[in-house]
């Protein structure tokens, strides 16, 4: 019998708290059971009494080992790693946009789009028959900016609901192209949501994000949202904000009035963070983890935004672990990160001529992985970690276990006391 790896003991006020990572339950005592839960975080059961000692083995508090608890986790992922239920597909019929914006990680790739549109749709359909147990397809629409090439997405979107009657889609946009006659389309399509950036009001997104022709983009898209949600009330709408150190104060002006505006219907408004992982060039305005635990309790404490501060479990890893989840590029060629869409040396094949045994595809689903990790293993953080980016872990692992890993602890128990310190104020 040992005290779990994953518990955090924690005095506040006239309480002493413990939360534990892997049911995620936050758990207060009296402060006379102090002394009985630091004896059994020392191991030391003798002096405890039996109810109190059987509750803490309820809680998964005091266990037999964590081993049992971590090959349950690994287990679980593993499963849904390779389930082969569902096929993921990013799509990405070009890599052209227009827009201009001052951080795009794509903005030295290539433009590319896709030309015999109804080959190459009869080509993907031919490609997801390989994964014959295929019974959820979901498909994300991607670029470049997919609503250049809406004619294709159109054709195909009508060919998967008759291959797939499970099928739903998702599209990531800039926004700009969203007219009437494409809202219209949306739900038909099955297009169930779409991520809009938008990064500040008008003058910051503006600069940050114009278009190629029109330099106040900011305008039209939100008159596109508003249309959006007149014609297609139940969509989702995931509004992104991407954010680095000269745009963050930005973010709760523009949260405020967006909220205000569409407070009647599904949209959630999320920062997204700059980086220049993927760029070839670099940006000092990109936050690390510090700083963006420093925004996020800053919003939170300073601005009142409703930002959850309890750790939320990780339910998925992202779809480059997974094996049925590819990305297509306009030409047919097969990615397995999205951030890779337009680098030649980072393909895995073909829709055309594919296999899993190739040397990228097994890196991507194998390699550095948080599963087979010592440290993760060891970890506090992992029942509610998703390992984070594999493109990191794999390519640039000394760096990102620095920025990544060794403030994750730290910051989650920060998060943890403040969240506790609100709860106390509420009551």
């Amino acid at each position: 019998m040992i005290w779990s790896i994953y518990n955090y003991l924690f005095e506040l006020g006239s309480n002493i708290y413990l939360y534990n990572s892997y049911t995620n339950n936050l758990m207060r005592f009296d402060i006379d059971d102090k002394y009985r839960l630091e004896s059994c975080a020392k191991g030391e059961f003798a002096d405890v009494a039996s109810p109190f000692l059987e509750e803490l083995k309820k809680q998964y508090v005091v266990i037999d080992n964590d081993i049992n608890i971590y090959n349950r986790i690994k287990l679980e992922r593993t499963l849904a790693r390779y389930d082969k239920n569902y096929l993921s597909l990013t799509i990405a019929p070009t890599t052209a946009c227009n827009f201009r914006c001052s951080y795009c990680y794509e903005s030295g790739i290539k433009s590319k789009n896709v030309l015999d549109e109804e080959k190459m749709a009869n080509s993907i359909i031919k490609f997801t028959k390989i994964f014959k147990k295929t019974n959820y397809l979901r498909v994300t629409w991607y670029g470049g900016e997919p609503l250049l090439k809406f004619g294709f997405i159109e054709r195909l979107s009508k060919m998967f609901m008759q291959e797939y009657p499970n099928y739903q889609a998702f599209m990531i946009t800039n926004g700009y192209l969203l007219d009437d006659e494409k809202i219209s389309k949306l739900k038909h399509l099955k297009i169930m949501g779409l991520q809009i950036t938008i990064d500040g009001l008008e003058q910051v997104h503006n600069k940050r994000r114009p278009h190629y022709k029109n330099a106040d983009s900011y305008k039209r898209i939100v008159h596109n949202i508003d249309n959006l949600f007149f014609k297609y009330p139940d969509v989702r709408v995931a509004l992104r904000v991407n954010i680095d150190k000269s745009n963050s104060e930005e973010y709760h002006k523009l949260y405020n009035f967006m909220t205000g505006r569409y407070h009647d219907y599904k949209i959630n408004i999320h920062p997204g963070y700059v980086t220049d992982d993927f760029s070839s060039k670099a940006n000092c305005n990109c936050m690390d983890f510090s700083d963006r635990g420093n925004f996020v309790i800053k919003q939170h404490d300073l601005y009142g935004i409703p930002i959850s501060l309890y750790p939320k479990p990780s339910f998925g890893e992202c779809s480059a672990r997974h094996l049925n989840s590819f990305v297509i590029g306009p030409s047919g060629e097969l990615y397995k990160c999205w951030n890779d869409i337009g680098l030649q040396d980072k393909e895995i094949g073909n829709i055309s001529d594919f296999s899993n045994l190739n040397s990228l595809c097994l890196k991507y689903l194998l390699a550095n992985d948080p599963l087979e990790s010592d440290k993760c293993k060891k970890c506090f953080c992992f029942p509610i970690c998703d390992g984070g980016c594999p493109f990191k872990r794999i390519f640039s692992a000394d760096s990102f276990l620095e920025d990544y890993c060794s403030k994750r602890e730290a910051y989650i128990k920060e998060l943890i006391i403040k969240h506790t310190e609100d709860q106390i104020k509420k009551e």
